[in-house]
């Protein structure tokens, strides 16, 4: 198993999938990691797994140190999450070392965040956590609680998210600020691009899952059941049903991890699912057995990740939005009341969408009357553009909501257009940018390491 799939696995048993920092649209989630000052304090009061004292220091970085109960969590963690979703498990030595050197980056990067002053407001901290708790379809106080169930305790998740947007803003400051891109290395970008000696895009799935549970060792009884509830989630698939309405009518198979989990790379899907979601027929259901249960799958499309660098013509849409984001001062109800409120202005003819969103929209498009500018396939979140295709030449959505917040669109017009030059050269730049990104944060991380005090004892 490689270090990136056991990242995602890392990231996907804290439920960081979802959360959106910054640039980034999804990030890490990163291991506990008290800073010198709390040890003793967090120490003396146990892990969230409920440990009662030390059992060994596993590693030394700088004047902090890694214990083996925070080791035996984290990979705790990270066994059940594969466990949960039928992946294999790799070799238990192994996985130790990849995943305590993912800790000893992560705290020696957080000691360089806390020798350059970067501090992140408790206010960022509510709102991104407010955000992972409604990707995961739960008020906050229950997806709390189902943390706190998988051993994570509301304190840990809290700082787990202070953690991770510094280390965010860590790395836009040391890295990707530094990151030039010469209009010599995008014309031999593109020009290898045109003779088929780049791989510009990464295939992906976008696709449903949801968890019937039945234990391998489960007896005739509760296999029955089981298959019984298996079939009605198959036949309602088929049907062309949502997860959510599945989710609402069959409340107990609400389980985190599952659901529509939205666009994947095949790196990042189970090797238990990649065949049937690789191969499969678009809208196609099939059910996978796994220890833990029968996972209920349905391929909902696929595409070619990454930025539009083909001249095949395809269907470029301009909209317009409203995006009202909650947030310690603007509740959830209140920004949907704000929002139906615009709807009643536009659909009774007092106000059109330009005056709305200057006078409402929290997005830096606010100012051009919400005007987005022409959208290729793959240019905003799935949620946004799955609303947005639904709509007509004029249309204008219902409140819905997106990771960044609740949203009404408009369409103003279609076209079907191939990328034009200087957008292939933008998309050329961003994949130069992203791919320099990885080597120079790799290389970043390489001389903190050589900075750093590290001393492993596992």
């Amino acid at each position: 198993m490689t270090m990136k799939q056991i990242q995602h696995w890392l990231f996907a048993a804290t439920a960081f999938a979802a959360l959106s920092i910054a640039h980034a649209q999804g990030v890490k989630a990163p291991a506990p990691k008290p800073s010198p000052g709390k040890l003793s304090a967090e120490l003396s009061a146990g892990s969230d797994a409920g440990s009662s004292a030390i059992d060994g220091i596993v590693a030394v970085v700088n004047t902090d140190i890694i214990t083996r109960s925070e080791l035996n969590r984290q990979v705790a963690l990270i066994e059940r999450q594969m466990t949960r979703r039928g992946a294999p498990l790799p070799d238990k030595n192994e996985l130790r070392k990849q995943v305590l050197d993912r800790m000893v980056l992560d705290r020696a990067q957080l000691q360089k965040a806390e020798q350059l002053g970067i501090r992140v407001e408790d206010a960022q901290i509510e709102a991104a956590m407010a955000r992972v708790a409604d990707q995961n379809g739960l008020p906050l106080d229950d997806f709390l609680a189902r943390l706190k169930e998988e051993g994570v305790s509301p304190a840990r998740f809290r700082e787990e998210v202070r953690s991770e947007i510094t280390l965010g803003r860590l790395r836009e400051r040391e890295v990707e600020s530094r990151i030039q891109v010469s209009d010599a290395e995008i014309q031999s970008f593109l020009a290898a691009r045109t003779k088929g000696t780049v791989a510009t895009n990464q295939p992906e799935v976008n696709w449903i899952q949801i968890l019937v549970k039945a234990p391998s060792d489960a007896n005739a009884g509760v296999l029955g059941q089981a298959r019984a509830k298996v079939e009605i989630v198959e036949k309602a698939l088929k049907a062309g049903k949502s997860a959510d309405e599945i989710l609402k009518t069959n409340p107990e198979l609400a389980v985190e991890g599952t659901g529509q989990m939205g666009w994947s790379g095949f790196d990042s899907v189970p090797s238990l699912f990649s065949e049937f979601l690789s191969k499969g027929q678009l809208e196609s259901v099939q059910t996978v057995r796994s220890p833990n249960g029968f996972h209920v799958l349905k391929v909902l499309g696929r595409r070619e990740s990454g930025p539009v660098l083909d001249s095949t013509p395809v269907t470029q849409t301009r909209a317009r939005h409203i995006l009202i984001r909650p947030g310690p001062d603007v509740s959830e109800a209140e920004a949907k009341r704000r929002l139906n409120f615009a709807l009643e202005q536009l659909r009774g003819g007092t106000a059109n969408f330009e005056t709305l969103a200057k006078q409402y929209s929290q997005d830096g498009s606010a100012s051009k009357g919400g005007d987005l500018g022409w959208l290729y396939p793959g240019d905003t979140v799935p949620e946004f553009e799955r609303e947005m295709n639904q709509l007509g030449t004029g249309e204008v959505s219902a409140v819905f909501q997106s990771r960044f917040g609740f949203h009404i669109i408009q369409v103003v017009e279609r076209r079907q257009q191939a990328a034009s030059e200087e957008r292939q050269r933008q998309a050329a730049r961003q994949a130069i940018r992203t791919n320099k990104s990885e080597e120079s944060y790799q290389e970043w991380l390489r001389q903190l390491r050589d900075a750093t005090f590290i001393e492993i004892r596992l």
